[in-house]
């Protein structure tokens, strides 16, 4: 799959709406722990849509494996369980409707399963769910997704962290639920190393599997984001990455070191830059995601746009306020995204060519006046000549009453 260019069906009608789209994977494998999975070209109810995981194991990797098994399925009944789609909707704004919902049920699902099977595993998850330019992602852990179109506008995050370390709300969470937030050892009385929660000893607050941390607070539900990339953006680039990547490198690194590579030396690029940045024992495992303003382009970011924007990244379920982050109103559905610019193209190209038919209108009209000008200077010179001969047969040798043959006889 690596290398390989996929075009979204609806891109030959709206080339702008839905770009083509390269996936690349980078890896350092030390445990074996860290899964992933791209699906482009993924279908729900005839909408073609992109999902994309990477999922970071610990105690194991059974927990990261099932969840790059089941997560796609999952988020596929999570979207079907509200029911068919009404006769008179756009499929595709339905999808858009359901799919921040249907993220949060995917992630619950796949939690329970298993948490089923009763396997003492877990793993931290990451889901981008991509319709066009419409971005959407869900998380628990802290493996992070993150989002750039270079030239300027600056790289956003996906995705929060959810480590205890450095997030006073999900300490304060885990311990409203029971569970006991210190580090694991003290030396001269000073926590050493991360915080951790107990029961589990996991030093992120939410994550898939980890039984004995359920018992202690620990969370499977995600936060979910959304990001719509806006049209000025010839293209758009999407980095997955474990922690592997993250502890090592900040988000605006990253965005430094593939800025001008194509997608698979961008994931090598970075992968390579957390192993130099960091003596890493851990997994290291990076997806790039680009999505291109045309198929030959090797990198989403060659373009450059007409102008710099700002990109942002809401949170459109709210998660009750928690956190902090606040509701968003949704945006304008995928159909009348669509419309716009399939209509603004056609407008496009009306102006276009009446401009180009009236330009034609001008040209034939100057030919025709400069062929009208020139018949009217031939005739004017033809009597302007015949003027001209008639005054010098006039001045020749005659008399009174005009021509006189010359009759004069030379003697020798």
């Amino acid at each position: 799959m690596s290398g390989e260019v996929h075009v979204h069906p609806s891109h030959a009608e709206d080339p702008t709406g839905y770009p083509p789209c390269r996936v690349a994977h980078s890896r350092k494998v030390m445990k074996g722990e860290d899964k992933s999975f791209a699906a482009p070209g993924a279908e729900w109810r005839g909408v073609r849509f992109d999902a994309f995981g990477l999922f970071d194991g610990h105690g194991g990797k059974d927990a990261a494996e099932h969840c790059a098994e089941a997560f796609v399925p999952a988020l596929l009944n999570a979207l079907d369980a509200p029911g068919p789609i009404p006769e008179d909707a756009d499929p595709e704004d339905v999808f858009e409707d359901r799919v921040a919902e249907a993220l949060a049920s995917a992630f619950a699902d796949v939690d329970a399963q298993f948490l089923a099977r009763d396997i003492h595993s877990g793993a931290t998850a990451t889901m981008c769910v991509v319709n066009g330019r419409h971005v959407h992602s869900a998380a628990v852990g802290d493996s992070l997704a993150t989002l750039d179109c270079g030239h300027g506008c600056a790289p956003v995050r996906l995705t929060p962290e959810h480590r205890l370390d450095t997030s006073a709300a999900e300490r304060r969470r885990i311990e409203e639920r029971g569970g006991e937030v210190r580090a694991t050892a003290f030396e001269d009385g000073k926590p050493v190393g991360p915080l951790r929660v107990w029961p589990g000893g996991l030093a992120v607050s939410r994550s898939i599997g980890d039984r004995d941390g359920k018992k202690g607070g620990v969370s499977s539900e995600p936060e979910v984001s959304q990001c719509l990339v806006p049209d000025s953006q010839p293209g758009f680039r999407i980095v997955l990455a474990s922690d592997g990547l993250w502890d090592a490198v900040t988000v605006k690194q990253a965005s430094a070191c593939g800025a001008k590579l194509g997608t698979g030396p961008c994931a090598a690029a970075l992968c390579k830059l957390a192993q130099k940045q960091k003596d890493n024992r851990d997994d290291i495992t990076v997806m790039v995601v680009d999505y291109l303003a045309n198929s030959n382009d090797k990198s989403p970011l060659t373009n450059k746009p007409p102008w710099r924007t700002e990109l942002e990244v809401r949170w459109p379920l709210g998660r009750n306020g928690r956190n902090g982050r606040k509701r968003y109103d949704p945006v304008q559905p995928a159909s009348a995204r669509r419309k716009l610019r399939v209509e603004g193209d056609a407008e496009a190209e009306r102006v276009e060519r009446e401009a180009i038919e009236a330009a034609r209108a001008r040209a034939a009209a100057a030919v025709a006046d400069s062929t009208i000008n020139s018949t009217a200077g031939a005739n004017a010179r033809r009597l302007a000549e015949l003027e001209a001969y008639e005054r010098s047969k006039a001045s020749a040798v005659d008399g009174d009453d005009g021509w006189e043959e010359d009759r004069s006889v030379v003697v020798r």
